[in-house]
């Protein structure tokens, strides 16, 4: 079969390792519109490490394997496992993670895999902001952690690609260890966020931080790369466009049932979420 994509599109799956449509993902960062992914996931809990070693079996070695989706990954207690077994398989291996559900055993399992470089590569840890905009639960355990990995980056004991993120000023409890981490800025997610904002008051003053650019009436496609062949699996197999479609209007299909090169989008293909999206651009006309 003839491949849709080339290397150099970096194609990427990403996964989403565990959705509870009960309470939604326990770090509940307010510029994530968990509400929305709640209201449209139908499926299992948790992805099966069974099931990934499936999908992972039937995946094109080149499709870089991200673990971050829609919720945080570690949230599975088999991630770990997973990441493990995408990378000897051969893949590029990405995590974004704030650690929660990580232990001190977790991170020295897999601390030794060399990440997938840029673009949107490596293992970037988002470690808590002063204002809590991200309810990390921050013990004495997560602080353990959080300065296990950090001797360990000290050491130069992490291969490459290690990376440190915050929405805002650190939390007082990590200045020690991060003062100075990348700054991230807030996206609406397609609209999901700014529309979610309206139906919680404590957003409401604060929504400026959250708008939407809205593209017309025209069909759009992405900017973030040339194809749209960064996609999301959720734990009941069904893939998602990309990370912005929290309200899984686009599913392109399963890979519990379909092979990758059936369910990645076609070329040239623009999808409606894509006019919400402050990464969309208006596609090249022939």
């Amino acid at each position: 079969m003839n491949k849709p994509w080339s290397v150099t599109d970096c194609p990427t799956l990403e996964f989403t390792t565990s959705i509870d449509v009960k309470t939604g993902c326990v770090v509940d960062c307010v510029y994530c519109p968990q509400r929305t992914l709640q209201g449209s996931y139908k499926g299992k809990k948790f992805l099966e490490l069974t099931e990934f070693k499936q999908v992972i079996d039937k995946l094109p070695q080149e499709i870089r394997v991200t673990f971050a989706g829609f919720t945080e990954p570690f949230l599975n207690p088999r991630c770990t496992d997973m990441i493990l077994y995408a990378s000897e398989k051969g893949h590029d291996v990405s995590v974004f993670t704030t650690g929660i559900g990580m232990t001190v055993r977790d991170w020295n399992r897999i601390k030794h895999i060399p990440w997938a470089g840029q673009p949107n590569g490596g293992f970037t840890l988002h470690v808590p902001d002063d204002d809590l905009r991200a309810k990390h639960p921050i013990t004495d355990k997560y602080i353990n952690l959080l300065e296990t990995i950090y001797m360990s980056w000290r050491r130069g004991e992490l291969h490459r690609n290690f990376n440190v993120m915050c929405m805002g000023k650190p939390h007082q409890r990590v200045m020690h260890l991060w003062d100075n981490p990348t700054q991230s800025q807030m996206w609406s997610r397609s609209g999901n966020l700014f529309h979610e904002a309206i139906l919680k008051p404590e957003l409401m003053n604060r929504k400026d931080e959250w708008r939407s650019v809205y593209h017309g009436e025209k069909n759009m496609t992405c900017g973030c790369v040339e194809e749209l062949y960064h996609n999301v699996m959720l734990p009941n197999g069904d893939v998602s466009l990309c990370c912005m479609d929290y309200g899984l209007k686009h599913i392109l299909g399963n890979l519990f049932e379909q092979e990758y090169e059936d369910v990645v989008p076609k070329m040239n293909t623009c999808f409606d979420l894509c006019r919400f999206c402050e990464n969309g651009k208006a596609p090249i006309q022939e």
